[in-house]
């Protein structure tokens, strides 16, 4: 879970919500999520043609149906699930939030150890991303905490995005695929999904002073993206 400062500077990021909804205690603990297929397919969905993922998710129902199931779930506990990584300063958490005109999404945050939280990508109304190098991502997953590796990858593919490492990212992301739902799918399925998930998240990454930057316009991590501040926060946080 993120502490009390960095769960009150993410709800500080929300506009025209009512007040009394962005109390703290509006986040909660999202790692039951993490036994959930449905939950699989809704962090998923629309990064990959449905029926690769309902062949990855997919049950008796469908995956659309699953991952509508679930926002309703959600949006009745009236909590806002989060899955953060691991334990130590220089972290990062996935938000699942859910607003009062029924609009949700999943945020990507960095959590850098000083009580900020700061969005670094976004699946939902308000897309963007990518926000997470290959090389950060595979530190993150190392040195996590919450569920398995191939869980801890998963979490991070919607933020995930370096043109540089297209081929391993794919074969990666394909076997953590496999490793967390259906094992009994062709690999050649999981091959294509995550080849899907990750394509349209490219641009390269490079050294600007003392940040790394994304060369994508929609990266917050671009220069002139987040603040300079952030941006040094946010590298110093994922090395």
């Amino acid at each position: 879970m993120l502490n009390h400062d960095e769960t009150v500077d993410y709800l500080n990021s929300f506009d025209g919500i009512p007040p009394e909804v962005l109390q703290p205690e509006l986040l909660s603990d999202g790692s039951w999520l993490l036994d959930r297929s449905e939950f699989w397919a809704s962090l998923l969905y629309d990064g990959a043609d449905e029926e690769l993922l309902d062949a990855l998710f997919g049950g008796e129902q469908g995956v659309f149906d699953q991952m509508t199931d679930l926002w309703k779930e959600i949006e009745q506990s009236g909590k806002w699930p989060v899955l953060r990584l691991g334990t130590q300063a220089g972290d990062f958490a996935l938000i699942n939030w859910y607003v009062i005109d029924e609009t949700e999404g999943h945020e990507f945050v960095v959590l850098p150890g000083d009580g900020r939280c700061i969005a670094v990508a976004s699946v939902g109304a308000h897309s963007f991303g990518p926000g997470v190098s290959w090389p950060e991502a595979q530190r993150l997953v190392e040195r996590g905490v919450l569920g398995s590796s191939a869980q801890r990858l998963l979490l991070l593919v919607r933020a995930l995005g370096d043109g540089d490492s297209m081929t391993d990212m794919v074969d990666q992301v394909a076997d953590a695929l496999l490793a967390v739902r259906n094992a009994a799918c062709p690999r050649e399925t999981a091959v294509e999904a995550a080849r899907q998930l990750l394509e349209d998240r490219g641009g390269r990454w490079s050294v600007h002073g003392d940040v790394l930057v994304s060369d994508n316009e929609y990266a917050a991590r671009r220069l002139g993206g987040l603040p300079p501040e952030d941006l040094l926060k946010v590298t110093q946080a994922l090395q």
